[in-house]
């Protein structure tokens, strides 16, 4: 019988993050997880974003969320001995004056002008510029792919990984299978949406499909943006991303394809290869909001879910806060505690 603080499961970017937190805090982990279709961090962008959408909004408690996150994806790299951290500048084209103006009123604002710079209107030759591109700061990409197989090949490594499709019918109160535990953690995307110790959640999830393409010439030292991201990989290889779509399925299609190369011809002016196609389901909720929380059922059962698109700047923070909340006996933020979503569905039942 192997015994363990905490088991895991779910090894995407907040599993991962959580058992390498874990770690730092001399906790024993094992972890469960089964890449499955759907697998969102996989094929995520990646991507820490300052300001985002049409109206050029601050992400959510973005200067508490950047810190935490640069500082683990550093440390990660090092522990890893990998460079999985790119930071690399946005650079958001602007298609019209009124664009600009936009633009221009929002950088000098107090609270943005720390991401904000002034637009440049001459860009690389290949790319369709219209009116130029605002500079967005302190963003940066994370290769997930790199990051999560370097951990998971550490896991297997030291005999701390279970590839196994986890069966909740096998979990007793401190024991799963062979695995005898003091926590268990669930980080299992948008299957938590089956899990029977945490009824009531129904994640407003969505599904993403993105491309891998070739360029020809030199890369790219920043990410494009303009309804969709282009990430500058490596040897003139982008990654492309995403649609939204509300039919939750693993598949890939023609649409997707299709949109996304559309909105590629309108950035770019010269030839590309299509060489790769993926899908990934993202675990969003409807405030936007993470999920974390202990069980109603069980009170050594505990949740980190529901990161959504903005998982990779939300899983550090978040993954502290809920180990310092079950060992530190510190509160729990209640607006992102997964209680809120029962109790509203409560409410409105009872209406």
């Amino acid at each position: 019988m192997k015994k363990v603080d905490i088991l895991i499961v779910g090894q995407g970017i907040a599993g991962t993050v959580l058992a390498y937190q874990a770690m730092k805090r001399n906790l024993s982990v094992h972890v469960i997880d089964k890449p499955l279709p759907g697998y969102s961090t996989l094929v995520a962008g990646g991507i820490i974003n300052p300001v985002t959408g049409r109206r050029l909004v601050k992400s959510w408690n973005f200067d508490l969320f950047y810190e935490s996150s640069m500082r683990t994806y550093h440390e990660l790299d090092e522990f890893l001995n990998i460079h999985s951290l790119h930071s690399l500048p946005i650079y958001k084209l602007l298609k019209t004056t009124e664009d600009v103006n936009d633009w221009e009123l929002k950088r000098v604002e107090p609270e943005y002008q720390d991401y904000m710079k002034n637009p440049i209107f001459k860009l690389d030759e290949r790319i369709t510029t219209h009116q130029g591109a605002g500079i967005l700061t302190r963003s940066a990409w994370i290769d997930t792919r790199l990051l999560l197989s370097s951990f998971r090949n550490l896991l297997k490594k030291n005999d701390q990984l279970t590839e196994d499709e986890f069966d909740y019918c096998e979990l007793k109160k401190n024991k799963y299978k062979d695995i005898e535990f003091d926590k268990i953690i669930f980080c299992e995307g948008h299957r938590i949406d089956n899990n029977p110790f945490f009824e009531g959640i129904h994640l407003w999830s969505t599904k993403g499909e993105v491309l891998t393409i070739k360029i020809e010439g030199e890369d790219f030292d920043y990410i494009i943006n303009k309804m969709i991201y282009i990430i500058p990989l490596s040897n003139g290889k982008y990654k492309v991303g995403a649609t939204l779509d509300r039919e939750i399925n693993t598949e890939i299609t023609e649409k997707g394809k299709n949109d996304l190369v559309e909105k590629i011809n309108s950035i770019l002016k010269v030839p590309y290869k299509i060489i790769e196609q993926e899908t990934g389901i993202r675990p969003n909720v409807r405030d936007r909001k993470p999920l974390l929380g202990v069980s109603t059922i069980g009170d050594n059962y505990f949740l980190l879910n529901g990161l959504g698109s903005k998982g990779i700047s939300l899983a550090p923070y978040f993954a502290k806060h809920l180990l310092e909340f079950i060992y530190n006996n510190q509160p729990l933020q209640q607006d992102i505690n997964w209680q809120r979503v029962f109790k509203e569905k409560n409410r409105k039942a009872a209406q």
